[in-house]
Protein backbone atom coordinates (compact mmCIF):
# COMPACT_ATOMS: atom_id res chain seq x y z
CA UNK A 1 0.00 0.00 0.00
CA UNK A 2 1.51 3.17 -1.42
CA UNK A 3 2.20 6.19 1.45
CA UNK A 4 0.04 8.96 1.68
CA UNK A 5 1.57 12.00 1.39
CA UNK A 6 1.77 14.99 4.78
CA UNK A 7 -0.78 17.09 4.06
CA UNK A 8 1.10 19.31 6.72
CA UNK A 9 2.54 22.34 5.20
CA UNK A 10 6.34 22.47 4.84
CA UNK A 11 9.10 24.55 7.60
CA UNK A 12 8.72 27.51 4.80
CA UNK A 13 5.53 27.34 3.11
CA UNK A 14 3.79 27.67 6.56
CA UNK A 15 6.53 30.59 7.27
CA UNK A 16 5.14 32.20 3.97
CA UNK A 17 1.52 31.98 5.10
CA UNK A 18 2.23 33.00 8.93
CA UNK A 19 4.31 36.45 6.69
CA UNK A 20 1.12 36.49 4.29
CA UNK A 21 -1.21 36.82 6.96
CA UNK A 22 0.68 39.40 9.16
CA UNK A 23 -1.12 43.37 8.25
CA UNK A 24 1.50 45.14 7.96
CA UNK A 25 3.25 43.04 5.24
CA UNK A 26 0.03 42.38 2.96
CA UNK A 27 -0.32 46.75 2.65
CA UNK A 28 3.67 46.54 1.93
CA UNK A 29 2.49 44.20 -0.96
CA UNK A 30 -0.11 45.80 -2.33
CA UNK A 31 0.14 49.56 -1.75
CA UNK A 32 3.71 50.16 -0.85
CA UNK A 33 5.75 48.47 -3.47
CA UNK A 34 3.62 49.70 -6.17
CA UNK A 35 3.32 52.93 -4.95
CA UNK A 36 7.06 52.74 -4.53
CA UNK A 37 7.35 51.78 -8.22
CA UNK A 38 5.42 53.81 -9.80
CA UNK A 39 7.32 57.01 -8.17
CA UNK A 40 10.21 55.98 -9.88
CA UNK A 41 9.02 55.64 -12.63
CA UNK A 42 7.08 58.65 -12.46
CA UNK A 43 10.82 60.34 -11.30
CA UNK A 44 12.91 58.46 -14.19
CA UNK A 45 10.06 60.14 -16.84
CA UNK A 46 10.21 63.42 -16.04
CA UNK A 47 13.97 64.05 -14.90
CA UNK A 48 14.31 64.61 -18.90
CA UNK A 49 14.12 68.40 -19.36
CA UNK A 50 12.96 67.72 -22.51
CA UNK A 51 9.69 65.99 -21.31
CA UNK A 52 9.31 68.40 -18.14
CA UNK A 53 9.12 71.38 -21.26
CA UNK A 54 7.14 69.17 -23.03
CA UNK A 55 4.33 68.86 -19.87
CA UNK A 56 4.35 72.48 -19.36
CA UNK A 57 3.86 73.65 -22.94
CA UNK A 58 0.56 71.01 -22.77
CA UNK A 59 -0.61 72.20 -19.65
CA UNK A 60 -0.17 76.09 -20.64
CA UNK A 61 -1.65 74.83 -23.72
CA UNK A 62 -4.51 73.42 -22.14
CA UNK A 63 -5.11 76.41 -20.01
CA UNK A 64 -4.82 79.28 -22.95
CA UNK A 65 -7.88 76.79 -24.79
CA UNK A 66 -10.18 77.66 -21.80
CA UNK A 67 -8.76 80.94 -21.10
CA UNK A 68 -9.22 82.60 -24.57
CA UNK A 69 -12.19 81.35 -25.68
CA UNK A 70 -14.40 84.57 -26.85
CA UNK A 71 -17.01 84.25 -24.17
CA UNK A 72 -14.05 85.00 -21.30
CA UNK A 73 -12.01 88.08 -23.84
CA UNK A 74 -12.16 92.14 -22.32
CA UNK A 75 -12.02 93.67 -25.56
CA UNK A 76 -13.45 97.33 -24.37
CA UNK A 77 -12.89 99.96 -22.08
CA UNK A 78 -15.95 102.32 -20.56
CA UNK A 79 -14.69 104.66 -17.93
CA UNK A 80 -17.28 106.50 -15.94
CA UNK A 81 -17.45 109.96 -13.65
CA UNK A 82 -14.08 111.15 -15.19
CA UNK A 83 -13.26 114.84 -16.56
CA UNK A 84 -11.96 114.55 -20.20
CA UNK A 85 -8.17 115.27 -18.95
CA UNK A 86 -8.34 112.41 -16.52
CA UNK A 87 -9.69 109.98 -19.16
CA UNK A 88 -6.65 110.75 -21.32
CA UNK A 89 -4.23 110.13 -18.19
CA UNK A 90 -6.13 106.69 -16.82
CA UNK A 91 -5.75 105.58 -20.00
CA UNK A 92 -1.74 106.54 -20.06
CA UNK A 93 -1.50 104.85 -17.19
CA UNK A 94 -3.42 102.39 -16.83
CA UNK A 95 -1.06 99.16 -16.97
CA UNK A 96 -3.82 97.32 -19.62
CA UNK A 97 -3.45 96.23 -23.62
CA UNK A 98 -6.88 95.41 -24.26
CA UNK A 99 -8.13 92.47 -25.75
CA UNK A 100 -7.51 90.30 -22.56
CA UNK A 101 -8.75 87.47 -20.90
CA UNK A 102 -10.50 87.82 -17.91
CA UNK A 103 -8.58 85.45 -16.16
CA UNK A 104 -5.50 87.00 -16.64
CA UNK A 105 -6.98 90.93 -15.74
CA UNK A 106 -6.36 91.76 -11.71
CA UNK A 107 -8.84 94.01 -11.06
CA UNK A 108 -7.74 94.82 -7.64
CA UNK A 109 -4.72 95.69 -8.67
CA UNK A 110 -6.14 98.05 -11.42
CA UNK A 111 -8.29 99.80 -8.35
CA UNK A 112 -4.69 100.37 -6.79
CA UNK A 113 -3.29 101.75 -9.65
CA UNK A 114 -6.21 104.01 -10.33
CA UNK A 115 -6.77 105.69 -6.80
CA UNK A 116 -2.67 105.88 -6.91
CA UNK A 117 -3.97 108.72 -9.08
CA UNK A 118 -4.15 112.23 -7.34
CA UNK A 119 -7.15 113.26 -8.93
CA UNK A 120 -9.07 110.25 -8.08
CA UNK A 121 -10.44 109.35 -4.76
CA UNK A 122 -12.25 106.10 -5.19
CA UNK A 123 -12.63 103.27 -8.01
CA UNK A 124 -14.43 100.34 -8.78
CA UNK A 125 -13.77 98.13 -11.50
CA UNK A 126 -15.57 95.24 -12.90
CA UNK A 127 -16.32 93.51 -16.22
CA UNK A 128 -19.45 93.61 -17.51
CA UNK A 129 -21.03 91.18 -20.05
CA UNK A 130 -20.04 91.88 -23.55
CA UNK A 131 -16.76 91.45 -22.94
CA UNK A 132 -16.40 95.43 -21.68
CA UNK A 133 -14.16 96.49 -18.59
CA UNK A 134 -16.40 99.13 -16.25
CA UNK A 135 -14.11 102.02 -14.43
CA UNK A 136 -16.36 104.10 -12.36
CA UNK A 137 -14.32 106.99 -10.73
CA UNK A 138 -14.76 109.55 -8.05
CA UNK A 139 -12.98 112.20 -8.58
CA UNK A 140 -11.22 114.53 -5.37
CA UNK A 141 -13.35 118.04 -5.66
CA UNK A 142 -10.95 120.89 -5.68
CA UNK A 143 -10.81 123.16 -3.13
CA UNK A 144 -7.93 125.44 -2.76
CA UNK A 145 -5.25 126.63 -4.38
CA UNK A 146 -1.50 126.13 -2.19
CA UNK A 147 1.00 128.50 -3.51
CA UNK A 148 4.16 127.35 -2.61
CA UNK A 149 8.06 128.01 -3.62
CA UNK A 150 7.56 124.88 -5.97
CA UNK A 151 4.41 126.31 -7.70
CA UNK A 152 0.75 125.80 -7.37
CA UNK A 153 -0.97 122.96 -6.20
CA UNK A 154 -4.69 122.26 -5.88
CA UNK A 155 -5.79 120.51 -2.84
CA UNK A 156 -9.08 119.11 -2.04
CA UNK A 157 -11.00 119.47 1.13
CA UNK A 158 -9.07 117.33 2.88
CA UNK A 159 -5.92 118.81 2.23
CA UNK A 160 -4.89 115.92 -0.51
CA UNK A 161 -2.90 116.83 -3.69
CA UNK A 162 -5.25 117.07 -6.91
CA UNK A 163 -3.46 118.61 -9.70
CA UNK A 164 -0.30 120.84 -9.81
CA UNK A 165 -0.84 124.62 -11.98
CA UNK A 166 1.95 126.36 -13.72
CA UNK A 167 0.01 129.62 -13.72
CA UNK A 168 -1.93 131.23 -10.68
CA UNK A 169 -4.41 132.68 -13.22
CA UNK A 170 -5.57 129.09 -13.82
CA UNK A 171 -6.89 128.37 -10.26
CA UNK A 172 -10.01 130.40 -11.49
CA UNK A 173 -12.02 130.71 -8.13
CA UNK A 174 -10.47 128.54 -6.38
CA UNK A 175 -9.49 130.14 -2.68
CA UNK A 176 -5.41 130.95 -2.33
CA UNK A 177 -3.36 129.68 0.86
CA UNK A 178 0.25 129.78 1.02
CA UNK A 179 2.77 129.33 4.03
CA UNK A 180 4.38 126.11 5.09
CA UNK A 181 2.07 123.05 6.85
CA UNK A 182 -1.23 124.97 5.07
CA UNK A 183 -1.79 121.70 3.39
CA UNK A 184 -2.54 119.80 6.82
CA UNK A 185 -4.81 122.70 7.93
CA UNK A 186 -7.57 123.02 4.28
CA UNK A 187 -10.92 122.23 7.11
CA UNK A 188 -10.00 125.29 9.15
CA UNK A 189 -8.84 127.39 6.21
CA UNK A 190 -12.44 126.64 4.40
CA UNK A 191 -13.70 127.98 7.56
CA UNK A 192 -12.29 130.86 7.63
CA UNK A 193 -12.54 131.42 3.88
CA UNK A 194 -16.71 131.34 4.72
CA UNK A 195 -16.21 133.61 8.08
CA UNK A 196 -15.01 136.09 5.69
CA UNK A 197 -17.97 136.12 2.96
CA UNK A 198 -18.72 139.57 3.98
CA UNK A 199 -15.06 141.21 2.49
CA UNK A 200 -15.06 138.82 -0.26
CA UNK A 201 -14.85 141.25 -2.75
CA UNK A 202 -11.52 142.27 -1.01
CA UNK A 203 -10.15 138.77 0.17
CA UNK A 204 -7.22 137.67 -1.62
CA UNK A 205 -6.21 134.65 0.35
CA UNK A 206 -5.04 133.31 3.62
CA UNK A 207 -1.33 132.74 5.05
CA UNK A 208 -0.11 130.03 7.51
CA UNK A 209 2.31 132.04 9.39
CA UNK A 210 4.92 129.58 11.92
CA UNK A 211 2.59 126.98 11.04
CA UNK A 212 0.62 128.08 14.36
CA UNK A 213 -2.16 130.68 12.82
CA UNK A 214 -2.84 132.35 9.60
CA UNK A 215 -2.97 136.08 8.29
CA UNK A 216 -6.22 137.24 6.36
CA UNK A 217 -4.68 138.96 3.53
CA UNK A 218 -6.85 141.58 1.58
CA UNK A 219 -6.58 144.03 -1.01
CA UNK A 220 -4.32 147.36 -0.78
CA UNK A 221 -2.28 145.04 1.60
CA UNK A 222 -3.88 144.94 4.60
CA UNK A 223 -3.44 142.07 6.64
CA UNK A 224 -5.75 140.46 9.77
CA UNK A 225 -3.89 139.00 11.93
CA UNK A 226 -5.75 135.53 13.87
CA UNK A 227 -4.50 134.04 16.78
CA UNK A 228 -3.40 130.24 17.15
CA UNK A 229 -6.86 129.48 18.69
CA UNK A 230 -10.40 129.76 17.20
CA UNK A 231 -9.60 132.09 14.69
CA UNK A 232 -12.50 132.21 12.85
CA UNK A 233 -14.88 133.46 15.91
CA UNK A 234 -11.64 136.36 15.72
CA UNK A 235 -12.36 136.87 11.92
CA UNK A 236 -15.94 137.14 12.91
CA UNK A 237 -14.96 140.10 15.35
CA UNK A 238 -13.18 141.93 12.79
CA UNK A 239 -15.78 141.75 10.89
CA UNK A 240 -17.68 142.99 13.46
CA UNK A 241 -15.29 145.84 14.49
CA UNK A 242 -15.52 146.68 10.22
CA UNK A 243 -19.16 146.58 10.12
CA UNK A 244 -19.30 149.29 12.87
CA UNK A 245 -16.40 151.60 12.81
CA UNK A 246 -15.55 150.65 9.34
CA UNK A 247 -11.88 149.65 9.88
CA UNK A 248 -11.04 148.16 6.88
CA UNK A 249 -11.82 151.32 4.78
CA UNK A 250 -9.41 153.57 6.70
CA UNK A 251 -5.81 153.71 6.26
CA UNK A 252 -5.07 150.58 8.48
CA UNK A 253 -2.74 148.21 7.54
CA UNK A 254 -2.58 145.61 10.05
CA UNK A 255 -5.83 144.36 12.15
CA UNK A 256 -3.57 142.04 15.01
CA UNK A 257 -6.10 140.02 16.46
CA UNK A 258 -3.33 137.61 18.55
CA UNK A 259 -4.45 139.14 22.30
CA UNK A 260 -7.73 138.33 21.95
CA UNK A 261 -9.40 141.16 24.58
CA UNK A 262 -7.27 143.99 22.85
CA UNK A 263 -7.09 144.53 19.20
CA UNK A 264 -4.36 146.71 17.42
CA UNK A 265 -4.41 148.18 14.86
CA UNK A 266 -1.66 149.40 12.86
CA UNK A 267 -1.90 152.25 10.55
CA UNK A 268 -0.55 151.99 6.85
CA UNK A 269 2.24 154.16 6.02
CA UNK A 270 1.23 156.51 3.83
CA UNK A 271 -0.94 157.59 7.31
CA UNK A 272 1.51 157.39 9.51
CA UNK A 273 3.74 159.85 7.74
CA UNK A 274 0.33 162.09 7.77
CA UNK A 275 0.33 161.84 11.54
CA UNK A 276 3.56 162.59 12.04
CA UNK A 277 3.53 165.70 10.00
CA UNK A 278 0.10 166.99 11.90
CA UNK A 279 1.81 166.01 14.99
CA UNK A 280 5.09 168.61 14.21
CA UNK A 281 2.38 170.72 13.16
CA UNK A 282 1.22 170.94 16.47
CA UNK A 283 3.84 170.86 18.51
CA UNK A 284 5.21 174.11 16.25
CA UNK A 285 1.92 175.42 16.88
CA UNK A 286 2.45 175.25 20.74
CA UNK A 287 5.97 176.53 20.42
CA UNK A 288 5.02 179.67 18.39
CA UNK A 289 1.82 180.47 20.97
CA UNK A 290 4.83 180.31 23.97
CA UNK A 291 6.86 182.66 22.30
Amino acid sequence: MPLRPDPAPSKWDYRLQRLWLTPLFRALIRTGIPSFGFVFLFTWYINDPARQIAIVDTWNGMISAVQDRPEFMVGLLRIEGASDQLRQDIQEALPVDLPLSQFVLDLDALRQALEGLDPVERAEVRVKSGGVLLLKITERRPAVAWVTADGIRVLDATGHHVARLTDIGKAGALPLISGEGADAHVDQALALFEAAAPVTDRLVGLTRVGNRRWDVMLTGGQRIMLPEGAPAAALDRALALHAAKDVLSRDVSVVDLRIGDRPTLRLSRDARIELKRLQDLERLSYATEAE
